[in-house]
């Protein structure tokens, strides 16, 4: 009798670079729910590895060598598999290696390990007091990437079942009603406080950038993007933006999507690199500053781009609003951009 534990000499799955045990722990739990089976290595210099045929995704953990740049790691690791899709995951100085892998590498996808925000005395964490990246976050960017990402709005992001509600948008009047929706909806949950005060802030950032920064003229300039916020805006008939949200009594997510697909990665990295050197206090009507992904950034455990050039752009915020907000906030950011 053949063991169900026995694997196929060559099988379809994944290549993690980790020596954390928990992190290899969670990432097997994650991407074996999606259908892969998962290698580990504790070194890039190691990959690639021999019973894999089909790598659909490579995870480096950048605490296998904390002093090293991101992009040596990737790198190296890219040089064993170079058109395999990387995850880069971290703990150690998360926040701010994770965007430098997403900004100086080709990375698309970066996910903090637990706790990587939660800093003893001394400021760093360690590694023996840090869990590994959120499972649900990982089971639904690597689902994604091996079904086909598309535009899917909130669902691969709650429970199966959490009742998803819709807002469009047209003007600068549709968006204040559209967060007195939402903002309602957290309420009659009996979430308050900072919880309250990120699922507002979230949405209205995503809301202000499709309404402000997304339009584009026929020539593919911004066309409102120089206004002052506080002036209203009015888009075309045919220029609906969509927000969706919904809670499955742990997380809420809220996307908003546009027609005009006009945000590109180099746009997210460049906003996304003034977070390490602090997030800024948004000033009342300033255009253009790109402060918007920015404090959505700092409230919420996923942020999650999808485009399709020239014609749709769908930002999703996931937020943790189970247990307490801190240890929501402690369990950092996630960023996904997809090409859809």
């Amino acid at each position: 009798m053949t063991s169900s534990n026995v694997f196929p000499l060559k099988s379809r799955g994944a290549a993690l670079v980790s020596k954390h045990g928990p992190t290899c722990r969670r990432v097997a739990q994650s991407l074996g729910a999606a259908g892969l089976q998962v290698r580990t290595t504790p070194f890039p210099s190691e990959l690639p590895i021999q019973d894999l045929s089909d790598v659909a995704a490579l995870l480096v953990d950048l605490d296998v060598s904390p002093a090293d740049p991101p992009a040596v790691l990737i790198n190296e690791a890219r040089q064993a598999y170079p058109s395999t899709i990387i995850l880069a995951v971290a703990g150690i100085n998360a926040r701010s290696r994770l965007i430098d892998a997403l900004c100086e590498t080709d990375v698309n996808h970066v996910v903090p390990k637990r706790g990587a925000l939660t800093l003893p005395r001394g400021g760093m964490p360690v590694l023996g007091s840090l869990e590994g990246p959120d499972e649900h976050d990982l089971f639904a960017a690597v689902r994604r990437l091996i079904e086909g990402p598309g535009s899917v709005g909130v669902s691969p992001y709650l429970l199966a079942g959490a009742p998803i509600h819709e807002v469009l948008v047209h003007t600068t009047e549709d968006k204040d009603e559209a967060l007195n929706q939402i903002v309602a909806f957290a309420e009659s949950m009996d979430l308050g406080g900072e919880k309250l005060r990120r699922v507002e802030l979230a949405t209205e950032e995503l809301l202000m950038n499709a309404l402000y920064d997304a339009p584009r003229d026929e020539g593919g300039a911004a066309r409102n993007a120089h206004l002052d916020r506080r002036l209203s805006v009015a888009l075309g008939a045919e220029e609906t933006v969509a927000m969706r949200y919904g809670c499955d009594g742990q997380t809420i997510a809220i996307s908003v999507s546009d027609p005009f697909g006009s945000l590109s990665k180099r746009a997210v990295t460049e906003r996304l690199r003034k977070v390490t050197d602090g997030v800024p206090r948004p000033q009342p009507g300033v255009a253009g500053a790109g402060l918007g992904l920015v404090m959505t950034y700092s409230v919420a455990n996923q942020l999650i781009f999808s485009v399709s050039p020239g014609r749709l752009t769908e930002v999703t915020a996931v937020l943790h609003v189970a247990g307490t907000n801190r240890a929501a906030q402690e369990r950092g950011t996630a960023v996904h951009f997809y090409i859809v």
